[in-house]
């Protein structure tokens, strides 16, 4: 019973946590004001993006909840997919998915914190504004990433191992490529085409394990009823 509860906590979440990343934190950001900038954009067009005020409550509020608890929950159900129906390989991975997510977190908060704080700052001085949006640049785009794609790609690996489809593994691994590629913005040239290659790439495989451990949520809910019934 406690492996479902985890399986069908992770899909609720799942749901939660990828519709919120998808509407919240890609679509409704990119219908305000375009492409999230980069160290390599103009500093006019820059301070322009963060200009919209509902940036504030994306990414002081919205993204702690779907960006950081919701996936939190949303890692804790698929480890215990990936523990319960994997080998060695895929319980050490699965576990250590579930460990690096842990520590980006914090990351994703001050990520998230200084995105808003770039709200404000946008009305200001430039020189403080490009200051504090290359310190968020290297986190957000730089720290986050890596750790993102340490996380995704862990899972992935346990994925290869365990009883989800080996395909959903792959997939994650280019996510994770995609992610560390992407982690080389603030420091050094990087095809601008890989933002939004990886972007899909991320959307497609989230929605994919969330599919699956919904399916997985109802099979064991399926189970769990059948055992009830056998011992009434």
């Amino acid at each position: 019973m406690g492996a479902s509860f985890e399986v069908r906590l992770g899909a609720v979440a799942g749901w939660i946590a990828f519709i919120g990343v998808t509407v919240a934190l890609i679509v409704v950001p990119m219908a305000l004001a375009g492409q999230p900038p980069t160290v390599l954009t103009d500093p006019a067009v820059v301070m322009a993006y963060f200009r919209h005020p509902e940036f504030a409550l994306i990414n002081g509020v919205l993204a702690v909840f779907v960006g950081i608890l919701a996936i939190l929950a949303f890692a804790y159900g698929l480890r215990s997919v990936l523990v319960s129906g994997g080998d060695a390989r895929a319980r050490t991975f699965a576990d250590l998915g579930l460990m690096v997510l842990i520590v980006t977190a914090p990351v994703y908060l001050v990520s998230g914190a200084l995105g808003a704080m770039l709200v404000q700052a946008a009305d200001g001085d430039p020189a403080t504004f490009a200051t504090l949006f290359r310190l968020y640049d290297l986190i957000y785009n730089g720290g986050a990433d890596v750790l993102e794609g340490a996380w995704i790609g862990a899972f992935s690996i346990a994925a290869l191992g365990g009883s989800l489809p080996r395909w959903l593994g792959w997939l994650g691994v280019l996510v994770m490529i995609s992610r560390w590629i992407k982690a080389f913005v603030p420091v050094a040239p990087v095809p601008e085409a890989i933002i939004p290659i990886g972007g899909v790439l991320f959307v497609a495989w989230f929605l994919a394990v969330v599919v699956l451990m919904t399916r997985e949520a109802q099979r064991s809910g399926a189970g769990v009823s059948t055992t009830r019934v056998a011992t009434v």
